[in-house]
């Protein structure tokens, strides 16, 4: 029964009506396919709950035994008490109304029937004769009444039973049509906020599952809308994020081909066209004044000597045959190959300078960075900085969760990159970060680095990986500071002017 309550009341039509007008993002197949697979785990959960926190279950088990009992004509008073007594009790758990009087009252008077005989009997001679026949009918009154009170009961059972089920089912839809909703709520606003950062929709799906509370969610909008309003900003994010262009390589590879050659071979069995004379016995194919010889009975025997001696001048025929056959050839064969765009190693700045403006800038392109990272499954790596460093590994699909968290961090403490390049050096050296693009975001009030720092990054840069800095505010970086980055960039926040202190690879304008 409850699986076509379930059907009935969990209506997955009514839902994808409800849904599909008020969120656009039902539009996308993953999100229908997780709604789907949502809906249908609510189900068995509640196909399992209705099975097991039955609150009628003890009545049910109580009125099966006496129904089994009915069956083999088992009745008594006793048990037609215990019956009553169930009925009443379950009448009183449910709130519903019965006629506790009429049922008192019927089986008060079968309780008489023995006492009405035992007097009859000992007044009338005649009752003894009549016992068993009386007996009998005893039996059957009981029978009667206990099949009416137990049929009662059933009713009963059956609607509080089935009233149960439904608020039960319609509880649940409410529950699952609000989670189901609170959920699309979410990715809407994701996609909404997130639209101009050029994300892909599985990143907000995976996102939006999480444990994603509203506020999160409106500070995640609120840097996303800082970006996309400050054109400022939003140039400076564009071309950050192009840090660097897939490489283009090529490869020479040798390749083998087989190839089928015709040419055109002579037949002589084949006499499709005359190529010439010959002295021959072919009389079909003799020339015309060989054949003349016969028609003259004295030069004929002239005839049969050139025809027996092979001399007969006749038309060499031939035709041509097309033959066919494999030639392997080998050549070079030049292949471009488009290299995997490589990881992100993001260092930012998170000292007490940093507050104000360059806090919400840096946030941003963090944000944009990070994200952009993810969506094209690239490893990320964030190290924040100021007299210690901290660091999160913002790869795969918890990525995200993990950039909100720094986000809502606050910036304090001093300023020392030192550790946090550092660390980024050594894990240049690990598989995962080989031929990484390293960022820093700071203010760049700080000291020059130390030279042994100075020379690991000079030999990560041999190794193929990219160093690139961004400056808030209208400070310079010092030459010894500048001389590793392959390009810098100081973003005035007062103006929102960019202003770029190495020349822009040619990669980054692509």
């Amino acid at each position: 029964m409850d699986n076509k309550l379930v059907k009935k009341y969990m209506n997955e039509k009514e839902l994808w009506q409800d849904l599909s007008q008020n969120y656009a993002v039902t539009s996308d197949i993953s999100v229908k396919e997780h709604l789907k697979s949502e809906l249908e785990t609510e189900k068995n959960k509640l196909r399992k709950y209705l099975k097991t926190e039955n609150p009628l279950r003890d009545n049910q088990l109580a009125l099966i035994h006496s129904e089994k009992e009915l069956k083999k004509q088992m009745v008594t008073i006793e048990l037609l008490e215990n019956d009553f007594k169930n009925f009443k009790a379950l009448a009183n758990d449910t709130k519903s109304r019965i006629d506790e009087k009429f049922w008192l009252s019927e089986i008060q008077k079968l309780k008489f029937i023995p006492e009405i005989q035992a007097l009859s009997k000992k007044f009338n001679s005649n009752v003894s004769q009549n016992s068993k026949k009386k007996s009998k009918i005893d039996h059957e009154q009981k029978i009667i009444c206990r099949t009416l009170l137990l049929q009662q009961w059933r009713k009963l059972l059956d609607e509080q039973f089935l009233k149960w089920e439904i608020n039960k089912i319609q509880e649940f839809r409410r529950n699952i049509w609000n989670k189901l909703k609170e959920w699309l709520k979410n990715l809407q606003l994701l996609t909404d906020a997130l639209d101009n950062l050029s994300i892909e929709p599985g990143l907000l799906f995976d996102l939006s599952k999480g444990d994603m509370s509203l506020s999160s969610l409106k500070k995640v909008k609120r840097w996303a809308e800082y970006i996309s309003k400050d054109k400022g900003v939003k140039e400076l994010c564009d071309m950050i994020g192009r840090l660097r262009s897939a490489e283009i390589t090529m490869r020479q590879e040798l390749v083998k081909r087989i190839r089928t050659v015709t040419e055109p071979v002579p037949d002589i069995h084949s006499m499709e066209e005359i190529i010439g004379i010959h002295l021959w016995r072919d009389i079909e194919h003799a020339l015309p004044q060989e054949i003349a010889l016969l028609s003259d009975d004295e030069i004929a025997i002239l005839f049969d000597m050139k025809f027996v001696e092979y001399r007969l001048m006749c038309f060499e025929m031939e035709g041509m045959q097309i033959n066919s056959y494999d030639v392997e050839d080998e050549f070079m064969v030049e292949h471009k190959e488009e290299e995997q765009l490589g990881p992100i190693i993001i260092c930012i700045d998170t000292s007490g300078s940093m507050q104000g403006s360059p806090e919400t800038i840096a946030k941003a392109i963090t944000l944009f960075m990070a994200t952009r990272a993810i969506s094209q499954k690239r490893n990320c790596l964030l190290i924040n900085f100021s007299t210690s460093i901290e660091v999160s590994d913002l790869s795969g699909k918890m990525g995200m969760s993990k950039l909100i968290e720094f986000l809502q961090r606050s910036f304090h403490g001093g300023t020392d990159v030192s550790p946090a390049l550092t660390y980024a050096l050594q894990m240049m050296h690990e598989k995962k970060y080989n031929k990484s693009d390293l960022l820093i975001i700071s203010d760049f009030i700080m000291n020059s680095l130390p030279e042994l720092l100075h020379e690991k990054i000079l030999e990560a840069k041999a190794n193929e990986n990219k160093f690139y800095s961004l400056s808030i505010g209208d400070l310079f970086l010092s030459q010894k500071l500048k001389s590793i980055f392959d390009n810098e960039w100081v973003f005035n926040p007062n103006n929102s002017s960019i202003h770029s202190l190495l020349t822009m690879v040619k990669s980054i304008k692509n």
